[in-house]
């Protein structure tokens, strides 16, 4: 069942972006600040997917 693991990271890896892109369309009814907020939260939260990823293969392959 590990292809349903790898099938729900791209999963999440590709909503994060599609997030940025659906928030952007909104810029102009919110400030500088808060824009640059967001998009930094979506930039940790494809890190740490990726990072959690990374760690779930790692532990994987180590454990079997």
């Amino acid at each position: 069942m590990y292809w349903f693991r790898k099938a729900r990271y791209a999963i999440a890896l590709l909503a994060i972006p599609l997030t940025g892109i659906g928030f952007a369309t909104q810029i102009g009814d919110h400030s500088a600040e808060y824009i640059g907020l967001v998009y930094l939260m979506l930039a940790g939260l494809f890190v740490l997917t990726v990072g959690i990823a990374y760690a779930d293969h790692s532990i994987t392959e180590w454990l079997s």
